[in-house]
């Protein structure tokens, strides 16, 4: 007799998973609307530890550039900032040298992966944004307009 392979989870069935996705996604609808949009303890505990690992690394080891690059978009999308990912000075891999072998690569990846572009920037990288993304960007602040200068004032004559 021939065994069948199938795939066992400790999740459960099929039905049971997508059951508890839309509970979770149900009560994360009603919870935003009441709390203003706090995040789950899943998810709160998910990006502890992303920040954890990014900070510290693997076992006091730096995490691999893939690694770095996969947390860095998680955190931000998960509403970090690119500054706060700074401060947190990550154990990051050493940069190599910028040439045309190592742009293609990372053209490769991003291609392949789409990071976001600031996630990059931790391991030294600048990319361009595609042309979707520069369009709905932010545009830059303009320069608020210079206060006049107060006039000098002349010395009084005392006589």
């Amino acid at each position: 007799m021939a065994r069948s392979k199938k795939k066992t989870t400790k999740r459960g069935s099929p039905e049971a998973i997508a059951k508890r996705r839309a509970a979770r996604a149900l009560n994360q609808l009603f919870a935003a609307s009441s709390t203003g949009g706090a995040m789950d303890g899943r998810t709160l505990k998910r990006k502890n530890r992303l920040t954890a690992e990014l900070k510290t690394g693997r076992d006091g080891r730096a995490l691999k550039a893939i690694e770095v690059l996969t947390h860095a978009t998680e955190l931000l999308a998960l509403g970090e900032t690119l500054t706060s990912l700074r401060k947190l000075k990550p154990l990051l891999p050493p940069t190599p040298s910028l040439d045309v072998e190592t742009a293609q690569v990372v053209a490769d990846t991003q291609a392949n992966y789409g990071f976001d572009a600031h996630a990059w920037k931790l391991l030294g990288i600048t990319i361009e944004q595609p042309e979707a993304e520069k369009s709905v960007a932010p545009a830059t602040k303009k320069a608020s307009p210079r206060k006049k200068a107060a006039p000098k004032r002349r010395p009084s004559k005392r006589s």
